[in-house]
């Protein structure tokens, strides 16, 4: 089968290899690739674990400790029980992209402006080439192309922001996420091979992303000192960030084609995390490409549902009230005091516990909470 994707990204690219090596001849179209983006560009564990694609010797930051801050005041450090890396996304996308070109896949780096049906074959222009496939995948992120084209774009509403800066220093392998009370979302500073990268994600808006930036630009002011802003480099991207009502009409595959990663939605909306979900997609596509409606099916089942429960819960982790305080503050105070919280909280920045049996994982350990602030006293 001959197979377009348009999108150089981690879906996009690891749908190429995978489809690839499955014998389908495949071109990768993408105009900028490889790209930086403005994320953390960590690693969960549960990624590490299952793609191979981390095996090899993609350069990688160890994070040796997550602290998490609410306000100036509050925070708890957590030392991570498994491995949990930093990568940058342009090293990433490089390595990719190498790896794609082994497998055999055609790239062009160019920009798809017409994909048109012409009987049971799909005709794609680009600015400088024009191509004939019979399956298109979409990998091109939130504003998909392919999506706006064959499908429904996302609006709005379902679209969150990302601010990024990234800074050429050495600093320690610590990951620091900040809540602030009046941002929903959130500042994170990562530590990457041979610098770091400093962020925010929030809900998109009128007016929001220069508060967002300036905002940003303060923390890093207060973290780093005035100089280090001189060697900076800001980036900007929207990410899916879906509604509960969204997830009921998400349509990620129709006939001969389909949409992988950022493109389909599949992104965490509390944390904005995406990789393991982009990557798992791909991988259920070049299982079941013959079958788009199969894939659908699989991808809404596996990742859509844990989504969608991260959608549901995302209200209250961001404004709801807990022991009469803010929800982000009360579970830091109270992982400041409980091992067995700290470990439930490493445990979802590591991506290793669940949303949908988060619930359940939290009402078990009721006695465990106890005795650790019980214990706490003496």
């Amino acid at each position: 089968m001959e197979v377009a994707i348009v999108g150089g990204g981690p879906g996009g690219c690891w749908s190429a290899i995978l489809l690839a090596r499955r014998g389908h001849s495949v071109t990768l179209i993408d105009p900028q690739a490889p790209w930086e983006k403005p994320c953390g560009g960590g690693i969960t564990t549960k990624a590490l674990q299952r793609f191979q694609i981390f095996e090899g010797d993609l350069p990688r930051k160890a994070v040796e400790q997550i602290t998490v801050y609410f306000g100036d005041k509050n925070s708890v450090s957590i030392t991570p029980r498994q491995p949990l890396v930093i990568v940058s996304r342009k090293e990433l996308a490089r390595y990719l992209l190498e790896e794609a070109t082994r497998a055999g896949v055609c790239f062009l780096q160019d920009r798809v402006t017409q994909i048109q049906r012409e009987g049971a074959r799909w005709r794609v222009k680009t600015k400088e080439n024009a191509l004939e496939a019979d399956f298109i995948v979409g990998a091109d992120g939130a504003t998909s192309f392919v999506r706006r084209t064959l499908g429904t774009a996302l609006g709005p509403e379902d679209l969150c922001i990302t601010l990024g800066y990234f800074i050429p220093t050495d600093v320690p392998a610590t990951m620091k996420i900040f809540f602030v009370p009046t941002l929903e979302g959130y500042i994170w500073s990562f530590p990457r091979p041979g610098h770091i990268s400093y962020g925010l994600i929030s809900r998109s808006g009128p007016g929001r992303t220069a508060k967002a930036k300036e905002l940003l630009s303060n923390f890093i002011l207060a973290d780093l000192g005035v100089e280090i802003m001189e060697d900076a480099e800001f980036y900007s991207a929207p990410v899916p960030c879906l509604s509960p009502q969204s997830w009921k009409k998400n349509v990620i595959a129709g006939d001969r084609w389909a949409l992988v990663g950022d493109a389909a939605g599949l992104v965490d909306p509390i944390t904005g995390e995406g990789i393991y979900f982009a990557f798992r997609s791909a991988e259920i596509l070049a299982e079941s490409i013959d079958a788009p409606g199969q894939y659908a099916k699989t991808v809404l089942h596996e990742i859509g549902r844990e989504l969608a429960r991260a959608s549901r819960m995302y209200p209250r982790f961001y404004s709801g009230r807990f022991l009469g305080g803010d929800f982000r503050k009360r579970t830091i105070q109270l992982a400041r005091r409980s091992r067995t919280v700290q470990q439930i909280l490493g445990n979802l920045v590591a991506g290793n516990q669940p949303y949908l049996s988060l619930k359940k994982k939290l009402v078990l350990s009721v006695p465990s909470v106890g005795w650790d602030l019980v214990a706490g006293r003496k």
